[in-house]
């Protein structure tokens, strides 16, 4: 069994980050570890919120898994709260034995713009983290942010992924003549896109679902492309059961439909 870290805030209130993947992962069997780069009042999704930097911790606790030879498989990033844990989970990664696969999910945007609070000290955050990317998880907001690119193709954009450092990019909630894709490109520039069913609504929390379930699969050896089509396809089938959620700031009911995941 793969030993798999995941990089990202807590939430005290809402099912996002941490509090989404880990019972997502932990259900399909994983080896689930977690490094909180922030905890995390409720989501941002409700426009007030506290938040409590944890970046000393990080420093202190991966300085302690080192001298313990804390080893892992995969590595996953999600929100970060500053440029210098970016640092510390860099350097953490080199210093890993195994040369585990690492996932970047750069959470700090969608629908054209930053989320509540983050600002664009945060887009360069994610910039630094590419080049010991495996696979590069942004959604088409952070994708073009990233790269600088917002006019151009998707293509364009992802080819500038990889160039910047990622082996794969996979990039989400792409809309291209009223069609709805994930669009997936590997080391040697080869792409695909996924269709699935645009479901007009949206929840906090719907991205770390689907890196989830990407990882699930990822993680057992399938391709970028399998992977996505799996989180795509589950991710899809959680939305329509969740239509009679009010509160989609507070996430996707997780534990309600855990069996189906």
């Amino acid at each position: 069994m793969k030993d798999i870290l995941l990089i990202n805030d807590m939430p005290g209130y809402g099912r996002v980050a941490l509090s989404c993947m880990i019972p997502v992962l932990s259900n399909k069997g994983k080896s689930v570890f977690n490094l909180p780069t922030a905890v995390v009042s409720n989501t941002l999704d409700y426009g007030k919120f506290a938040i409590l930097d944890t970046t000393e911790y990080m420093k202190q606790a991966t300085k302690v898994w080192e001298e313990l030879d804390f080893s892992f498989d995969l590595i996953a990033t999600g929100f970060l709260y500053s440029l210098k844990q970016v640092d510390i989970i860099k350097d953490f990664i080199k210093k890993q034995k195994n040369s585990p696969d690492v996932i970047v999910d750069p959470i700090m945007a969608d629908n054209g713009k930053l989320y509540n609070g983050l600002d664009d000290d945060n887009i360069e955050n994610f910039r630094k983290l590419i080049d010991i990317a495996t696979v590069i998880i942004p959604n088409e907001t952070e994708a073009r942010m990233i790269t600088c690119k917002m006019n151009e193709p998707i293509n364009d954009v992802a080819e500038k992924l990889i160039q910047m450092g990622a082996k794969y990019a996979v990039i989400t909630s792409v809309e291209e003549n009223n069609e709805h894709f994930v669009f997936c490109m590997d080391e040697n520039f080869v792409s695909d896109k996924i269709y699935y069913e645009y479901i007009d609504t949206s929840y906090a929390g719907t991205g770390d679902l689907f890196s989830a379930l990407f990882i699930s699969q990822y993680s057992e050896n399938k391709s970028i492309f399998e992977s996505a089509k799996y989180a795509s396809l589950k991710t899809t089938e959680l939305l329509k059961l969740s239509l009679d959620i009010k509160d989609k700031a507070r996430g996707l009911p997780i534990e309600r439909f855990i069996d189906i995941l």
